[in-house]
């Protein structure tokens, strides 16, 4: 009797799994510009301050808000997909761009104060132009009402 319960649940098990890979369109994990892998995980820093010094010396202290994914050459994707993964709920100022290379970028989302729950993903789904492919992935995450929220981003390219 057990051994037709589980080979009951390891058929039920493949099967689902079947199901699952079928269902997933063809997407390739991009990987992290200046990083490793293709998963980001960022504590939100306070906002750009500019440090007004004298002469040619003046300078900022920089946000951590931008992070780039590279789009690897010689494939073709339909869509991109972002998922950010907050570990606090809050609001947070969120914008994503695809980059090409004639130095333009579309504005593919850009909204201040959305309101995000703790491991709940956000994910956002991005079409290039139909005759030129990005090179990256730019996503923005901050805002001042996120300074010291921790997330989990990352971006897939589909066929």
């Amino acid at each position: 009797m057990f051994d037709r319960v589980a080979a009951i649940g390891i058929a039920a098990t493949l099967l689902s799994l079947a199901l699952s890979v079928k269902a997933q369109p063809n997407c390739t994990p991009l990987n992290v510009v200046g990083g490793e892998g293709t998963e980001v995980k960022k504590t939100s820093s306070p906002p750009t301050i500019p440090v007004p010094l004298p002469g040619p010396f003046s300078t900022s202290i920089r946000h951590n808000w931008n992070t780039d994914w590279a789009v690897p050459g010689g494939q073709v994707f339909q869509k991109f997909v972002v998922t950010i993964v907050p570990q606090e709920t809050g609001n947070y100022n969120i914008e994503v761009y695809l980059k090409y290379p004639d130095e333009t970028a579309d504005e593919i989302y850009d909204q201040n104060d959305v309101p995000l729950s703790v491991n709940q993903p956000l994910t956002l789904t991005a079409e290039p132009r139909s005759k030129m492919q990005p090179y990256q992935v730019n996503i923005e995450v901050g805002g001042l009402n996120a300074v010291d929220d921790t997330y989990t981003a990352s971006v897939v390219g589909c066929r």
